[in-house]
């Protein structure tokens, strides 16, 4: 036996508590149990094994969607807290041309471009309508209020009630789906990428709104006469569901789409997506609020008229001339062309941690002794990197040919938090993988991680079973190599297929929630972070 192990289990009597590195018995739970198939007693025994841990910066998370096995969301905003400092983040995207291809038939003329991102929302009941220019209930016939339906956000973050800017640019970048270094492979954006703007098409203070539900398009070249309002075309989605809407430089698409005069540029989407690159939507601001979305239902619409023959109805004088009910008149006619989100998508991430509490810890790690407090955040963010054994351990526990029970890594919460991720992603970072832990069941609900609470409902601690991995890297005749272990925000990119053997850890992250953690030290702290092992012998 090493001078080391003697040390470690130094009057431990029967020797059922391990105990690593930093020795702090916590349990002195001791049991004699029987072997069922040979009648013969054995030992089991708990232990706490201390550990270190301590942060990594990210540099970037991957944003795009150029895997179709992987369906990213998207971030929009910008969000500044005393913990973890500010955070920027700009969405960017192809738009696809219509099905039914680029027309604008005779003499067409722009009335509005709208930019249109629906909001993560959920119906909640609903409220009196009322008149956006007023502010005053809207009412029926009999006097009574009409009621239209009420939504919340969802998947929003921050200062809901802070606005900041918003601008729109043509995008100069070409997005690839594929690797131009390797075509047979897919194209991956990361979030530190920078990308070319072009012309501003838009710029406002923006700030979300939960009732955003109706869009009311003034049509103003029907007769003629841009100086008036020929007609109001009242707009809801189908669903009612809230959106954000961008107006957009109608000279702009005047002069790019309806003037264009090569019609080769709209007559494919490989051909188009090339000549119109797509859209920069930067947020610009120190604080505000970040919005996750999904962005399939994204679009672009073009509200315009042009000249086409009709027939009048009996009470209509579509041309303006006076006369009613006249047959194949030249009028002009309200027509829409919508270009939806479509190919690739991706997003910039700008991250600013001077002045924050967690600036020091993030910037220089104690990757030696590790860390009293943890702080871990998605989307480019950190995440916490954690070391088991040393190597003299490791050996001398594998020879000791212990049967692990239960393998648990417990990580509480400090303090009070409100906003923290409810879930937490615990792989093997040397490899970039899962534990086996997570598929021996081919279920990630079966490893933990979700955020656990306490009696009063406030947010506690994560709770991991790493039983499987454990028995593996400590087994005495094929030992697994051990890893370095990371703690990670989870997003619903890391739900893998196992049966498809696929283990990989993948590198998406959207959600900016925080949280911060014990560490493993002090070891008088009863919630530092800490490996416990139920084992047999």
């Amino acid at each position: 036996m090493t001078s080391k192990a003697a040390t470690i289990f130094k009057n431990i009597g029967l020797g059922f508590i391990l105990l690593i590195g930093v020795v702090s018995c916590e349990k002195d739970l001791e049991d004699i149990a029987v072997d069922l198939t040979g009648q013969r007693p054995f030992d089991v025994g708990d232990s706490i094994f201390e550990i270190i841990a301590y942060h990594k910066n990210l540099d970037s998370s991957r944003v795009d969607n150029n895997n179709p096995q992987k369906l990213p969301l998207y971030l929009l905003g910008v969000n500044h807290n005393s913990t973890f400092g500010g955070l920027k983040s700009d969405l960017i995207t192809q738009i696809a041309l219509p099905l039914t291809g680029v027309d604008f038939g005779d003499n067409p003329v722009i009335d509005r471009v709208v930019l249109d991102i629906p909001y993560f929302s959920t119906r909640d009941g609903d409220q009196a309508a009322v008149d956006p220019e007023t502010g005053l209930p809207i009412k029926d016939e009999a006097g009574d209020s009409i009621k239209v339906p009420n939504f919340k956000l969802d998947s929003i973050y921050g200062k809901t009630d802070l606005a900041y800017k918003i601008s729109v640019y043509e995008l100069g970048t070409f997005l690839n789906t594929l690797n131009p270094d390797d075509p047979t492979k897919p194209k991956s954006y990361y979030s530190d990428k920078d990308y070319v703007m072009n012309d501003k098409l838009h710029e406002s203070d923006f700030l979300p709104n939960r009732n955003d539900t109706v869009l009311y398009v003034e049509r103003v070249h029907l007769d003629g006469d841009p100086g008036t309002v020929d007609d109001i075309d009242t707009i809801i989605k189908e669903n009612s569901n809230p959106t954000m809407k961008f107006d957009l430089d109608p000279q702009f698409f005047t002069e790019r789409f309806v003037k264009h005069d090569n019609t080769s540029d709209f007559e494919s989407n490989d051909n188009f997506v090339r000549y119109f690159r797509g859209l920069y939507i930067d947020a610009e601001g120190f604080d505000g609020s970040l919005m996750n979305l999904l962005t399939n239902d994204g679009t672009m619409t073009i509200y315009f008229t042009n000249d086409e023959v009709v027939d009048e109805e009996a009470n209509q004088d579509l041309n303006y001339n006076g006369i009613t009910g006249e047959s194949q008149v030249l009028a002009k006619t309200k027509q829409t062309m919508t270009f939806t989100f479509g190919g690739v998508r991706t997003g910039k991430y700008d991250r600013d941690y001077a002045g924050s509490i967690a600036e020091q810890a993030l910037m220089n790690p104690d990757k030696v002794n590790g860390e009293s407090k943890l702080y871990l955040q998605g989307a480019a963010g950190s995440e916490i990197i954690i070391e088991l054994f040393d190597q003299e351990t490791l050996d001398y526990l594998r020879a000791q040919r212990f049967l692990i029970n239960e393998a648990n890594l417990v990580v509480y919460v400090d303090g009070e938090q409100s906003e923290v991720p409810e879930k937490l992603l615990l792989y093997k970072y040397d490899f970039d993988s899962y534990l086996s832990d997570y598929y021996i069941n081919v279920s990630l609900e079966y490893a933990g991680g979700a955020l656990e609470y306490d009696s009063e409902g406030k947010p506690e601690k994560y709770k991991f079973r790493l039983t499987d991995y454990i028995s593996k890297v400590l087994n005495s005749t094929e030992p697994l190599v051990l890893s370095k272990l990371a703690l990670k925000n989870f997003v619903s990119t890391d739900n893998s297929d196992f049966a498809t053997a696929d283990t990989l850890v993948q590198d998406w992250n959207w959600s900016p929630k925080g949280v911060v953690l014990h560490g493993n030290k002090p070891k008088e702290n009863s919630k530092r972070l800490k490996l416990e092992l139920f084992y047999s012998k």
